[in-house]
């Protein structure tokens, strides 16, 4: 549920998605194709059941991989401190708790919304069976995704209202993705010893998942 960090996976090779931020910061050309055609990938085997007209499919990944690509490259989306971050509507940067393909297949899911929008006005027979099968696809993917969105707010707002203990110890351990011996260097006077560490971070993790569960329960999620 915290991990946020995402990968795109290659054959044997995985990288995360605080990699793919820092080396296309770096114009990293080899990382840059390799980006683009996992990215296509994972649209493709997430989007097969939607999307029945191969041109406009193709055309809505384009645009939504550009505005993806766009957020990187003006620095929207960056790494700060090993976590990845994502500048809000009052200039400050936080970090995201959700994967770069989540904001994918956001940015797909509003072009698509679009493209309906458009195909309504002139004929549903070019892109689906019949305008009931298309209502209700449309009607079930934007549901799923409104849900989906909906948990990442709420689980973002419980982290945010923890103790800032919690934040940094759970922040280090599933957004950096770093080990225990390391958290306990870094918070050295702190936390006396592993155990101790260990014991906090399962206590703010049942604290969190309470306030989740309390949370989705509330939104019938």
């Amino acid at each position: 549920m915290i991990g946020a960090t995402g990968f795109f996976a290659k054959k044997q090779r995985q990288y995360t998605d605080v990699e793919v931020v820092t080396a296309l910061g770096h114009r990293d050309h080899t990382m840059e194709e390799w980006f683009y055609h996992a990215a296509k990938r994972y649209y493709d085997e997430n989007f097969n059941q939607v999307f029945f007209d191969k041109d406009r499919k193709q055309e809505i990944f384009q645009t939504a991989f550009l505005k993806l690509w766009t957020e990187i490259e003006n620095r929207r989306i960056r790494v700060m401190d090993h976590v990845i971050c994502r500048q809000q509507s009052n200039g400050q940067y936080r970090p995201m708790t959700c994967a770069l393909t989540t904001f994918l297949m956001a940015f797909a899911r509003t072009e698509f919304r679009e493209l309906v929008r458009n195909t309504k006005e002139e004929s549903y027979g070019e892109l689906f069976e019949d305008a009931t099968f298309a209502d209700s696809m449309v009607t079930s993917f934007d549901k799923e995704e409104d849900i989906n969105e909906q948990k990442t707010r709420i689980v973002d707002e419980c982290i945010q209202g923890m103790s800032p203990t919690c934040v940094e110890i759970l922040t280090l351990f599933y957004y950096q993705g770093k080990k225990l011996d390391e958290i306990l260097e870094l918070r050295k006077d702190k936390n006396a010893s592993k155990n101790g560490l260990k014991t906090a971070k399962n206590k703010c993790m049942n604290t969190l998942r309470e306030r989740i569960t309390v949370q989705f329960e509330r939104f019938h999620l």
